[in-house]
């Protein structure tokens, strides 16, 4: 992956240079080279992180007479294929590098060229003749593309604070951006937790020009995998899973010869079958990351051990603690550009720094397995609702919430009527999209209690759920309740969370690339088709998947109940609130104004009383390091993310 910037004035000129003051924000992303296009009306420029075609591939690239200009972020997985067809149609090349293919693709296609390209990508088109750029990224929103127009002129980028160092574009919080993060994971309407601040979302693309401005449209959606995969025996459908799983990360291997590669190992099935299907295509040499941590309940050892059978490379484990989640929250917070209610992405960036220091320039990963396969618990939760709401009365059906509740909670007979009876005010709204995060919804809206007065009267509850729902209005309505729940998941949590938050934004702020061969179009098209009973069978998730690679995954991973990574949390913070206390003070709530001192400082006194009791409000607990880390965002960005 690289890094991207633009500016594009549809009134006035662009300011020299300003182009090289955003990508020298985003260094980072690109530590291998970078190239600039300057004209009076358009300024394109990439940061390079140099993968394939090392030696000849800067940017930004050109067609044959220089009239289509690109930038790029990515990677083109079927990019032979497609430089072979275009050169067959007349197009000639220059390097071998996947990022010219755009330049061509355009040339040839236009917009339609969204369809033909397999990959993860952002990217920036300046079509000279058409008086037009278009920018685009990627089906599974893996990597990031933000955009603000001042002016009548747009800037974009690959991380916010590139366009955060153009002087008028003015840097506040966005009351509803914020909101939406901790309900929803991801803030709808494209919007972020800055004001006036936007990302194109996954699957979208936008047309810049004179006429019409910015208009942003979306090229695909998640129902268009539909497919009818006609298989004749189970062991079929298992065959075609594991070849296409196969095919997949090969094809992320991608690289020129001289560049390392990783592969981080959780513990989990996931990441056990990348590395177990790597063994049987003959690499036994694999460079290995893994995450261990100082409390034993939280630390996946003992299963990555299980993982790394027959492996004969360097594996390296960072074990964590408290001491270092710490010492690295605010630099993690910076790279994020979002404030955090749960910590998991401190020692994420943490694992990619070590990769990094051990030359590894991009890691294959499990991400996209639980969305597509049904690993989740709210799968669970989604199937238990649907199912007890045909029959409310059954203490067989309501019995089933042993199934997805946390063990440790089951402790008494007057607990588990009180989840049965929690849970039971969700049954009714099965049709709707959202009916997945009802439950959570309703948990996490009370973060708006902690809002300043202000801001709490401008925030429109129903605005914002009319906007939630309308992401999901192209979606096919005749979806089950669980592709829904799936949808749901792919848009707001894998999209929004886990490949940004937790991926793009750690790995990339220490060099690394992400690459996810569950993320595989076909892959993703062939799991759609599978019908739910065989990716939940009953409440046992990940059926089929366990199924398919039980023969080379090790029983325990087989067996094991699905593990959520998980850190360290607000006993982090209570434990060393004196490290915080800046973020804390009346001067503080002041002068970022989004949240109310007083009822914030009760809730810490509530939290501190009730340390020790394990049943204590988890929404309260990701509260309070919702507010400090939203101090701690806005610190940051008031400085331009320095």
């Amino acid at each position: 992956m690289c890094g991207i910037v633009g500016a594009v004035s549809l009134e006035n000129s662009i300011p020299d240079r300003l182009i090289e003051k955003m990508t020298g924000a985003i260094v980072h992303r690109g530590p291998d080279g970078e190239g600039y296009y300057y004209s009076s009306m358009v300024q394109l420029g990439a940061r390079r992180l140099s993968i394939v075609d090392t030696k000849n591939g800067g940017q930004p690239m050109f067609n044959e007479n220089k009239s289509i200009v690109a930038v790029f972020n990515g990677e083109i997985y079927n990019y032979i294929e497609l430089m072979n067809q275009l050169i067959s149609k007349g197009h000639a090349f220059n390097t071998l590098c996947d990022a010219e293919v755009i330049v061509h693709l355009y040339e040839e296609y236009g917009v339609e060229m969204l369809e033909k390209i397999d990959g993860q990508f952002s990217f920036a088109v300046y079509d000279q003749y058409g008086s037009r750029v278009f920018i685009a990224r990627d089906r599974n929103g893996i990597c990031p593309l933000f955009y603000s127009v001042v002016n009548n002129t747009v800037y974009f980028g690959s991380e916010i604070k590139a366009i955060a160092q153009v002087d008028e574009v003015e840097i506040r919080p966005s009351m509803q951006g914020l909101y939406e993060q901790f309900v929803y994971w991801s803030p709808a309407e494209r919007r972020t937790v800055f004001e006036n601040i936007y990302q194109i979302p996954s699957s979208g693309y936008a047309i810049i020009d004179k006429k019409n401005g910015l208009q942003v449209k979306l090229y695909h959606r998640f129902s268009d995998y539909a497919q009818e995969f006609d298989y004749s025996s189970i062991n079929e459908l298992k065959n075609e899973i594991r070849t296409t799983l196969k095919k997949a990360i090969l094809e992320r291997l991608m690289c020129d010869s001289d560049v390392k590669w990783g592969i981080y190992l959780s513990g989990g099935l996931d990441s056990t079958i990348l590395i177990k299907l790597l063994y049987e295509c003959g690499y036994d040499e694999i460079p290995t990351f893994s995450l261990g941590f100082k409390d034993y309940r939280i630390d996946e050892s003992a299963y990555q051990a299980l993982g790394l059978e027959g492996n004969k490379g360097q594996h390296t484990k960072i074990t964590v603690s408290d001491e270092d989640i710490i010492s690295q929250l605010s630099k993690v917070i910076k790279h994020c550009e979002v404030p955090l209610y749960k910590l998991g992405a401190v020692p994420m960036y943490m694992l990619s720094k070590a990769a990094h220091k051990n030359g590894v320039k991009f890691v294959l990963s499990g991400e996209g397995a639980d969305e597509l396969f049904y690993g989740y618990d709210i799968y669970k939760e989604t199937l238990y609702r649907k199912y007890c709401s045909l029959n409310p009365a059954s203490n067989i059906r309501t019995d089933g919430i042993k199934n997805f509740i946390p063990s440790g909670n089951m402790i008494s007979s007057y607990v588990l009527e009180g989840y049965k009876k929690y849970y039971s005010t969700f049954f009714q709204g099965s049709n709707e999209f959202i009916y997945s995060m009802q439950s959570r919804i309703t948990a996490s809206s009370s973060i708006l209690e902690y809002f300043n007065q202000e801001n709490k009267a401008c925030i429109d509850l129903k605005k914002i759920s009319d906007e939630v729902f309308k992401q999901f209005s192209l979606e096919s309505k005749e979806l089950t309740v669980l592709k829904k729940c799936q949808a749901v998941q792919m848009q707001l949590l894998l999209s929004g969370y886990l490949l940004s938050t937790q991926g793009d934004r750690v790995l990339m702020a220490n060099s690394v690339e992400g690459r996810y061969p569950f993320l595989d179009r076909r892959l993703i098209r062939l799991a759609y088709s599978i019908p739910d009973n065989l990716k939940l069978a009953g409440y046992n998730e990940k059926y089929i998947l366990k199924e398919t690679f039980s023969d080379i995954v090790p029983e325990p991973i087989i067996k094991r109940a699905k593990y959520q990574y998980s850190t360290p949390g607000v006993e982090l913070f209570l434990k060393n609130i004196n490290q915080f206390e800046t973020y804390l003070t009346k001067n503080t709530f002041d002068k970022y104004g989004v949240f109310d001192y007083g009822k914030v400082h009760k809730l810490i006194k509530e939290l501190k009383e009730n340390s020790d009791n394990f049943q204590r409000n988890i929404t309260q607990d990701m509260t309070m390091i919702y507010v400090i880390t939203t101090h701690m965002l806005f610190e940051s960005a008031y400085g331009k993310f320095v």
